[in-house]
């Protein structure tokens, strides 16, 4: 009799677990994918003689099907081969299955990339038009258990503020001879 209770208790519990295996089977559990960041592009929203207010643009896709909350940048700008900017955990999120821009706004003195501000006039002055510049980010991205790192660099030109140009007013005088 011990031995039928034992033997249809294990029979249950083998028919119980294949149950159990049957309904995981169904269902596939997927590992998250690594979210991409790409360097769309620069915006200038104001230039004068001291500095330069840009936003850097970058489009952050999120291929998995839960929000991504925890996405930091770090960042580094130089100008003329010199770091002018640094930038750390600038925080933002992502919803599910979708793909939106970042925004990384900046203000840029000028006189960061060149020695004084005869320099800079004198730069101006000559027609130079533009400044290189080298946008360093890395975003660190968690997504569940996973922790991704993407680094990106972008390259450009930096428009410099147009030389002042005098107006000069003449007026009418009668001549008389």
């Amino acid at each position: 009799m011990r031995k039928t209770r034992i033997i249809i208790t294990m029979l249950l519990m083998t028919i119980s677990l294949q149950s159990v295996h049957a309904q995981f089977s169904k269902v596939k559990l997927k590992a998250p994918k690594k979210p991409t960041v790409v360097y769309n592009r620069m915006d200038i929203k104001s230039v004068n003689m001291k500095r330069a207010n840009v936003e850097f643009v970058y489009i952050v896709d999120n291929p998995n099907p839960f929000g991504v909350k925890h996405i930091q940048a770090d960042y580094e700008l130089f100008l003329k081969g010199k770091p002018t900017a640094k930038g750390k955990d600038v925080k933002f999120t992502i919803p599910a299955n979708s793909k939106q821009e970042f925004i990384l706004p900046l203000e840029i003195k000028y006189l960061d990339a060149f020695k004084s501000a005869k320099a800079l006039t004198k730069a101006i002055r000559t027609g130079k038009k533009s400044i290189p510049f080298q946008m360093d980010v890395t975003f660190e991205i968690e997504v569940k258990v996973l922790k991704f790192e993407v680094p990106i660099t972008a390259k450009g030109d930096l428009p410099l503020p147009k030389p002042a140009q005098k107006k000069m007013k003449l007026k009418k005088k009668k001549l008389k001879l």
